[in-house]
This record gives structure tokens, C-alpha cells and sequence, in this order.
């Protein structure tokens, strides 16, 4: 389980509803409460003793920890989460990261039916990354717009408004782009940290192993004593004994030494581990207006890790046990024995002290001396392989990053090319689409005005409404009620349930695509083919005749009763010809509700219309040899108001969610290769 962040101050973890955690200078966390009880204003660091007066100290909430807490309950206890609407009292099991609001079930529901929130981004608690608790943060001043931009000369977050007005005259780029530079910098002082932990290691590790062959040399040392005393007992012993103390006391100094320089290199390695920690955080947390917060602060802290890190190498002599002189030290044992370095007794004594020896005493001293060298040797080669080892780990690792990323940037500068290309192409040939209405590429990497699906922006037309059998309501949907509000208009169809588009379809040569929600509640069970709905087009002449299935240059697709199949069909007409009947649309049961959910393309290059069923994605009906000739007009049409209600609502613009599935599906029916 991931650890959660702790107070510097009180050491207690922080909590989704526990006090706030605030950013000290030396980048550990402070809680709320430590900062409001802080004596005299003063607040001490205990991870790195660094004390911060706050009258002087401006500190800011740590918003890194703060989505690191909120991420660590939804990843670890995500019972403790409630939903946002505090009077349901329900469990969140997920999260929309554009109203930042956590979300049971049924407000889950209800988020994605209401019409300004269906598209936004909701995320099951086990879906979610860091990445996902990203979102973009609106100006300030301007609410409806989103800081996009960067002032470098006020070195602040702006919108493009508030670029025209106050900052007009600074040096403005994309935040992403200030961004972008941010984060390679900061991740160059992550790096820089890298490295100084991986040389801090290396140090430790070589004052490890030279305590380690001190003591060996101490235990060597101390039996070679031994073995020389033993024969020198009678008269050696007081002198033995002073030997050995001084041994102990030259042996303690020397491990003090070491032990003082590994202290020290490992505090300095600490606290290099958790800014470098708290770097990585940073990086997979931080928002890009914080990651601009912190970069001055992140680079002091790495600066000074720099500056102040321990030398890499470190000088302790060694001590060695000099018998030289022993035949003559038996009669001078006031004076015989001392505890020398390698360095001072490198020359192995003086040549007086060699004539005073014996040959057995001289041969078993230069042998001993050279076991102790030979040692200390095979230990330096060990040590130093192991350094070239991990050196060697190091290098192919860092060959293997630099090849990834040329790799990257290829593929990136590859995509920026092909995404460049392809924006000149389609600005050739995107002029003269309508206006309104949204535009799709069906294929990507492919520039074709055959492949821009053009999403129209339908109108009901109230002038021909049927007002005799149907009406526009106040929302702006068509429903199988009779008008109660004003008498019908000359203009008006007599004899259709419904109306048509404010205009006829357009001669684009390209495919066009618009949506129909419909809600319905039967009353009654259906009998002998009563209709529900109708969409489709058709000729301007055949308008009011188009209730009855259609007559040449008319297609449709109706929902109705089928005796073939015994319940409700979608059955679809080409000219007035049946052509296909799909059972099962939904059960013809008194009291039954439902909402149906239809999308049209019409094709004027390859002459073809495709009814297609959205909320089952699948095609309904593809109809060919359209006739083209004439203009076509789109038509809606509701049914039997004795027996049920019907509430259709148009879906055109940039109010379709065009989907992969949808564009698929799209091609499929329209069949291109």
C-alpha cells in the first residue's frame, strides 16, 4: 500500500478531510494546524531542522500533496468518499473531472442525462490516473475563459482576454508551451539529483568497505601482537598491555572518523532523496500552473544539494604493527612496539632496525606485512570492479533512454508533419460548408471532401407544422398533441403528422448527419400497424403525402406495429417500396416507457441514405440510387396521440457525440473500400 504523506511538524498523515497541507520553503509539508499553532510564528522543520518564520515567509497550500491525498483515497479507501451532494448521504464511485464533484450512482445517472454535463469526463474510482484529476482552471477575472496563455513578463497564467486588455504589451506564449519548458527543466534538475545520488552511493558503499578492512586489520593486527607477545611474555607484558590500548584508541579515532563522514553523507544523501521524491511528485501530479509555482524553489533546493555535496573520496590511514628491531628490542622493552600508519612505515623500517632483527624475526615480519597489502589490495580490486560494474549498468542505461527518446522525438516530428500536411489540405477544401454545424474526418491521415461528415444544424420548420394533429412545445421538441395555442397558418401540412427542415439538404457533395430523441409512453397496446414516429426525406411536392410510405424520390424510416412480427418494428420504404422490417424495437405493453434514438446520413456523392439506430449501434437500413435530382427535404413525423405520447427531439451540430464507433459503423454503411 502507497505511504501517505506526513506532517514535517506533528509526523501525522495527512487526510482527504483532515487540516490542509501547506509547502514549506525545503519542500516538506506542514499541516494547517502546526502553521495556525506555531510558536512566536516560527516553524521547524524536523526532517531537515530548517526553521521558517512565517512573518517573513509567505507559504502556499501544497497542491502536489493535496491531489496525491485525494488520488491515494480513491486508490486505497474509497469507502471514506461520499457524494458530492451531500443530502443523498450515498457512496461516490466516481469522479467528473470537469465539475471536480465525487458522484454515487444514481447522481452518476443524472449527471450523463442532463444536457450540459452528458459529454463531460466521468471517471470510475478504478479508472482513474494522476493525469485524470487534471482540469482546466478558468480565469478569474474573465470566468469564461480558460488560462491558455503565459506571461512571461508578469510570469502569471492569463486568458486571451485578459491578453488584450492589461497584458497586451507583455511577452505572451501558450501555457503549454511555458509548460513544456518547466517540465524539462525540472526534469534536468531530477536528473542532476540522479546523478548526485548515484555518486553519494558510491561514497558510502567505499566507507562502508574501508570500516570493514579496518576492523579485519584490526583483528589481523591484533593476533600478530598477540603471536609476538606470546614469546616476549616474561618480560613484555606491561608494555602489551599499552600496545593494545593504543591500538584501541588510534582503532576508535579512526572508525569515529568514518563513522562522522558516513553520517554525514547520508543526511546530505536523505535529504537529496526526498526533494528528488518530492520532484517525481511534482511531475506526475502537479498541474502545469503549480509546476510554474514551484520551479524557482525546486531549483534553490537542487543548487544547494549541489553545492553542498560531500567530495567523493576520502583519505584514512592505516594502521600496521612494526616489529622491527625485535632482537634488540628484548633488551630495551621500555621502548618496544608502536602503532603506525602504512604511510609512516612504508619504508618497513629503518635499516638499523632490520640489522637488530633476526632472519626468522625479519622474513616472518615482510611476510606478514605483504599478507596485509595483498588483502588491502584484492579488496581495492573488488571495490573497483564493482564501481566499473554499476558504471557500465549506468551507461547502457542511459544509451538505451537516449535512443528511446530520438525514437520519440522521430515519431513526434513525423506526427507534426503528417498533422501539418493534413491541416493544408483540409483548409482547401473545408470552404464552403455550411456555417453552422460541426465537421468530422471519417478517416484520419485521408483528405477527401467525401470524407468529412457534415453535421447539420437542423431546424424544426413551425411554419409547416401540422397543428391539426401536432405541435412544437416550449422545449422546442415535436409532440403528438394538438395545438391549444394558436390557429394554423396557411402554410401549415394538412394531411402529415409532423413538419420538415427549415431548408432542403444541401448539394455538398459530402456525407450529412443529423440525430432524433424520441420519448415515448404507451397508453395502449398497439394493433392493426399504428405508427409511432417517421423520419426520412423527400421531394418538396411530396411533403404531405409522405405519411403514407412514400412515393417516388421519397425514403423513410418508420417505428410501428407489425402484424408480421406481432410487435413494434423499424420497417424502411425506398420510393414508396417496402424494404426491410427489424423486430424487438421496444415491448408493446400498456404503461411501457422508452426513449429511441435514430441518426440519418445522406449521401449526395455516392447517392445513398443509411437510418441508423444509435443507442444500439448498428445500421438500421442503408437505401441506394438515391435520386438527387431535385432537392430533398429532411421530415418528422409523430403518431397516434389516442394511444401513446411521443417527444421528438432534434440532435444536430456540434450537440452529437460522434464517437469511433459511430464513424465505423458510418464507413461501413457507406461502404468506401
Amino acid at each position: 500500500m502507497d505511504t501517505y504523506p506526513k506532517c514535517s511538524v506533528c509526523h501525522q498523515e495527512f487526510t482527504l478531510k483532515g487540516p490542509v497541507p501547506y509547502l514549506l520553503p525545503c519542500l516538506h509539508a506542514v499541516c494547517e494546524k502546526c502553521v495556525k499553532s506555531a510558536a512566536a510564528g516560527v516553524i521547524s522543520c524536523s526532517t531537515c531542522q530548517r526553521e521558517v518564520n512565517l512573518t517573513e515567509t509567505i507559504i502556499q497550500k501544497d497542491a502536489v500533496r493535496q491531489k496525491e491525498i485525494f488520488y491515494l483515497t480513491i486508490k486505497h479507501r474509497p469507502t471514506e468518499l461520499l457524494c458530492t451532494h451531500e443530502d443523498d448521504g450515498n457512496q461516490a464511485v466516481c469522479w467528473c473531472q470537469e465539475c471536480e464533484e465525487l458522484l454515487c450512482e444514481y447522481c452518476q445517472n443524472m449527471h450523463s442525462s442532463v444536457k450540459l454535463s452528458r459529454n463531460h469526463a466521468v471517471h470510475n474510482f478504478g479508472d482513474i490516473t494522476p493525469k485524470n484529476l487534471e482540469n482546466e482552471t478558468n480565469c478569474n477575472i474573465h470566468e469564461r475563459y480558460p488560462l491558455d496563455l503565459f506571461d512571461k513578463s508578469c510570469y502569471m497564467c492569463i486568458c486571451c482576454q485578459c491578453r488584450r486588455e492589461e497584458h497586451a504589451d507583455h511577452e505572451v506564449v501558450y501555457l503549454d508551451e511555458a509548460a513544456e519548458g518547466v517540465t524539462q527543466r525540472i526534469e534536468q534538475h531530477r536528473k542532476d539529483l540522479s546523478a548526485l545520488l548515484s555518486r553519494q552511493q558510491t561514497h558510502l558503499q567505499s566507507i562502508r568497505q574501508e570500516t570493514q578492512l579496518t576492523n579485519r586489520t584490526q583483528d589481523t593486527l591484533r593476533k600478530t601482537i598477540e603471536h609476538t607477545f606470546r614469546s616476549l611474555r616474561s618480560h613484555l607484558d606491561q608494555r602489551e598491555k599499552e600496545l593494545l590500548m593504543y591500538l584501541e584508541s588510534q582503532t576508535r579515532e579512526t572508525k569515529a572518523t568514518l563513522h562522522a563522514l558516513e553520517t554525514s553523507c547520508e543526511e546530505h544523501h536523505a535529504r537529496c532523496t526526498n526533494i528528488s521524491g518530492y520532484i517525481r511528485k511534482c511531475l506526475l501530479y502537479a498541474s502545469t500552473s503549480v509546476l510554474l509555482q514551484l520551479e524557482t524553489t525546486v531549483e534553490g533546493m537542487t543548487r544547494t544539494c549541489l553545492e553542498t555535496a560531500s567530495p567523493g573520496t576520502h583519505d584514512v590511514p592505516e594502521a600496521v604493527f612494526n616489529t622491527n628491531g625485535l632482537s634488540k628490542l628484548k633488551s630495551d622493552l621500555s621502548g618496544f612496539g608502536n602503532i603506525t600508519t602504512l604511510k609512516e612505515d612504508s619504508e618497513g623500517g629503518t635499516p638499523e632496525d632490520k640489522q637488530t632483527q633476526t632472519d626468522d624475526d625479519y622474513l616472518a615480519d615482510l611476510e606478514q606485512k605483504h599478507e596485509m597489502e595483498l588483502a588491502k589490495l584484492e579488496s581495492n580490486i573488488a571495490s573497483h570492479n564493482e564501481r566499473t560494474e554499476q558504471l557500465q549498468q549506468l551507461t547502457d542505461k542511459l544509451n538505451a533512454e537516449a535512443n528511446n527518446m530520438k525514437l520519440m522525438l522521430a515519431e513526434k516530428h513525423q506526427t507534426c508533419q503528417v498533422a501539418l500536411e493534413t491541416i493544408n489540405r483540409l483548409q482547401t477544401f473545408l470552404i464552403g460548408f455550411p456555417a453552422e454545424g460541426c465537421v468530422h474526418l471519417l478517416k484520419t491521415g485521408v483528405v477527401d471532401r467525401r470524407m468529412v461528415l457534415n453535421c447539420l444544424h437542423l431546424k424544426y420548420d413551425k411554419d409547416s407544422v401540422n397543428l391539426d394533429k401536432v405541435h412544437i412545445n416550449t422545449e422546442g421538441d415535436l409532440v403528438n398533441r394538438k395545438s391549444d395555442t394558436r390557429p394554423a397558418g396557411e402554410g401549415m401540412l394538412k394531411y402529415y403528422w409532423g413538419t420538415c427542415s427549415t431548408g432542403p439538404l444541401h448539394r455538398a457533395g459530402s456525407p450529412q448527419y443529423w440525430e432524433m430523441e424520441s420519448r415515448i409512453s404507451l397508453d395502449k397496446t398497439l394493433t392493426r400497424n399504428e405508427h409511432i414516429l417517421k423520419v426520412g426525406v423527400c421531394r418538396e411536392e411530396q411533403m404531405d403525402w409522405y405519411w403514407r410510405g412514400g412515393r417516388s424520390s421519397s425514403y423513410s424510416m418508420a417505428v410501428a406495429h407489425c402484424t408480421t412480427h406481432g410487435g413494434i418494428c423499424r420497417r424502411t420504404w425506398t420510393e414508396g417500396e417496402y424494404v426491410r422490417c427489424l423486430p424487438d424495437t421496444l415491448p408493446n405493453t400498456a404503461g411501457a416507457s422508452h426513449t429511441l434514438h435514430y441518426g440519418v446520413v445522406y449521401d449526395d456523392a455516392r447517392k445513398k441514405i443509411v437510418f441508423i439506430d444509435v443507442k444500439e449501434n448498428k445500421v438500421i437500413s442503408t437505401l441506394n440510387n438515391v435520386d438527387s435530382s431535385q432537392p430533398l427535404w429532411p421530415m418528422f413525423g409523430v403518431y397516434s396521440q389516442r394511444l401513446l405520447t411521443v417527444s421528438m427531439t432534434l440532435v444536430v451540430g456540434s450537440d452529437i457525440n460522434m464517437t469511433k464507433e459511430k464513424k465505423a459503423m458510418i464507413v461501413k454503411a457507406l461502404s468506401w473500400w
